[in-house]
């Protein structure tokens, strides 16, 4: 407290200030997750070592993964952090800009509020400042996407999600991804894409060139019986149980002689022969069910049918989804509809372990399985969140195919209008608030140079003379050179 303010006050008189001390130490919760995660920002980022709960370590500089492996306890920063998650689940990537940007927004406004300003009036100019850097960024796009077919340029772009050093996943793996991904959209009817359309399965063992994408479902199991390789293969998939229906009430039997038990089994044989007969009468050759009786599986493959038991729910609408069937809830013959169709259905073993391969035609699906070998379960985490970031990139490529300039030229581009538009603001309180968020977009540009080792301020000051001069698209160069040409070299967001 003042000590001049304390004499004219009664003793033991305290005074707050116009913020709470909650609020301030929720900025400095949030000011602490910033520098946390600004050094692993950028291509040039620092990786961090996390010692995990298992005791193994872990060195990434990558933001999810940073932020899966760190427990935060504090609220304001798990927001943060859920939006951050949420950003790399919907789009693939820029968590690491949703944490830079909010931060710098928020510690903008501390200074504001410091300063006399009042909040109601602060958050209302930031919401309208916000709304103007969303017309603005629909001026500033460089290059659109015009065919999500072509197998090269989607590569390319899709191999951003991989870092420089991981050439290995960028020749071999990207391809694969791009292919698939253009597949599911081109057979779609709506031209939309789903994620759930490619499948991750991880076997241990092998190496990273023997990960291939199946056109098809790949279930982690065996067979039942001895039948392995089906072609043409009709499927019949049931939730179910596939045995003889019970009895609902209460039987008794007694046996007077031997025979009697022979001929009570050998009538159960006929009665499941008959019906087995009846699917195999309608072409029926495979047969998917939660689980088979012994009786049964003697007779299926008397028929030459594939027994295979699933009990995941996810797994039979994937298959059904792949060979356009139906899943039947109760045992019965299934119609013509309701039976689905593969090229072929057969088992095949990857470093021991069985797997049931639904192969299908290209142009009948849109169903497609990556199988990622690796010889440690890292490589195959790895391979696994690659996939997810390759797919979440398409999915927001699918929605919108427009491109801005990267490597921070996009932000100081924000920065030079929303600061000229504060100037034509009548009111001084509103042209400060509004040059303040025009001032936290500099935090991605300034990180990025703090990041390579340069001079930030100086470089920065290069990079906004030249923007004030009309070059919109230079942005901030690892080399010596003050910008970088970034629409001739296609480094793009």
């Amino acid at each position: 407290m003042d000590p001049g303010i304390s004499n004219l006050l009664q003793e033991g008189a305290q005074i707050s200030s116009e913020f709470s001390e909650v609020f301030v130490k929720n900025i400095e919760a949030c000011e602490i997750l910033k520098k946390k995660i600004c050094r692993s920002f950028g291509p040039e980022g620092m990786c961090k070592l996390i010692l995990r709960k298992n005791g193994k370590i872990l060195i990434s500089s990558d933001t999810v993964s940073i932020l899966n492996n760190l427990k935060f306890i504090h609220p304001a920063s798990k927001i943060l952090v859920f939006s951050a998650l949420f950003q790399e689940q919907e789009l693939g990537d820029y968590s690491g800009s949703v944490i830079l940007l909010s931060v710098e927004i928020l510690k903008q406004a501390y200074g504001l509020l410091k300063a006399g300003f009042n909040t109601t009036e602060i958050i209302n100019n930031f919401e309208e400042a916000g709304k103007i850097s969303l017309k603005i960024l629909n001026t500033l796009i460089t290059h659109k996407l015009e065919n999500l077919e072509n197998l090269e340029l989607l590569t390319s772009i899709l191999s951003f999600c991989i870092k420089e050093g991981d050439k290995n996943f960028q020749n071999h793996i990207t391809p694969q991804i791009a292919f698939a991904c253009s597949r599911i959209f081109s057979s779609s009817t709506t031209y939309k894409f789903s994620k759930e359309c490619l499948r991750v399965i991880k076997i241990v063992g092998g190496s990273l060139c023997e990960t291939k994408t199946i056109i098809g479902s790949v279930i982690l199991k065996d067979t039942e019986g001895s039948i392995k390789n089906v072609k043409e293969a009709n499927i019949a998939i049931f939730s179910c149980s596939f045995e003889s229906p019970e009895i609902e009430t209460k039987n008794s039997f007694l046996f007077q002689k031997a025979r009697d038990i022979l001929s009570l089994e050998k009538n159960l044989l006929n009665n499941l022969e008959e019906r087995v007969i009846k699917f195999h009468k309608k072409g029926i050759n495979v047969i998917i069910a939660n689980s088979f009786g012994d009786f049964i599986l003697g007779v299926l493959e008397k028929f030459k049918i594939m027994a295979i038991r699933i009990q995941s729910k996810f797994d039979l609408k994937r298959i059904a989804l792949t060979s356009n069937s139906t899943v039947l809830s109760k045992l019965k013959i299934p119609k013509e509809n309701e039976i689905g169709k593969c090229k072929f259905v057969s088992v095949r073993a990857f470093a021991g372990q069985k797997v049931i391969i639904f192969k299908q035609d290209l142009s009948d699906n849109n169903i497609f399985t990556l199988i990622a070998r690796g010889s440690t379960t890292h490589t195959l985490d790895k391979i696994e969140r690659m996939v997810h970031r390759a797919t979440s990139v398409f999915k927001t490529l699918a929605r919108d195919r427009r491109f801005v300039a990267g490597a921070g030229a996009c932000e100081l581009e924000l920065y030079r209008r929303i600061k000229k538009i504060s100037q034509k603001k009548k009111q001084d309180s509103e042209k400060i608030i509004f040059e303040k968020f025009a001032e936290s977009f500099q935090i991605i540009p300034y990180t990025l140079l703090e990041n390579f080792g340069r001079k930030s301020m100086l470089k920065l000051s290069c990079l906004h003379s030249l923007h004030f001069s009309g070059k919109k698209t230079d942005g901030v160069n690892i080399n010596d050179s003050d910008s970088l040409k970034l629409k001739k070299k296609k480094i793009l967001d």
